[in-house]
């Protein structure tokens, strides 16, 4: 596994082609503490979302906020991702295999990840102007909106705790 994701940060840092998905950059401070932000607002629509029974919008909230709290963690090392999968791989390396987060938050992102994906997909055939019929549409249920509701609250707090 470790040597997967060193191979996955090589290719993230050093493309074959292409844009890097991942950029090393001077530790900053500031956009940590903004990405912690957005990850506070994020955690806030998806309450109101998940309030409001609007369940697919709760899971993308919920995805984002987590996805913040990576893009500040990483901010705070001195990276900047480009991309989701570059993102979590320097998260897994820098925070998990070091022991300063539990590992199953990465599983945490992976499956609020998927469930986003699996509504996004619908929400981008729609911005090309396709008849999202054509495509399906997928109920979004409650279990998974909740069991999102509480695991994005502690993956956010518990990334601030390691900044602080």
């Amino acid at each position: 596994m470790a040597e997967r994701i060193d191979r996955l940060l090589h290719e993230c840092l050093h493309p074959p082609r292409g844009k890097p998905g991942l950029v090393r950059v001077s530790p900053d401070e500031k956009a940590a503490r903004a990405h912690l932000e957005k990850a506070r607002v994020n955690l806030r629509a998806m309450a109101l979302m998940y309030r409001e029974e609007l369940f697919d919008w709760t899971i993308i909230c919920g995805y984002y906020a987590m996805y913040h709290a990576v893009l500040g963690a990483l901010a705070h090392i001195g990276l900047r991702a480009l991309s989701h999968p570059c993102a979590l791989a320097a998260f897994r390396k820098f925070y998990v295999e070091r022991k300063r987060v539990p590992a199953e938050y990465v599983q945490f992102l992976k499956r609020a990840e998927q469930l986003k994906k699996r509504h996004v997909e619908t929400l981008e055939a729609a911005r090309e102007d396709r008849i999202v019929v054509q495509y399906g549409i997928e109920e979004v249920t409650n279990d998974d909106a909740e069991w999102l509701l509480e695991e994005a609250k502690a993956f956010v707090l518990r990334i601030e705790e390691v900044l602080v």
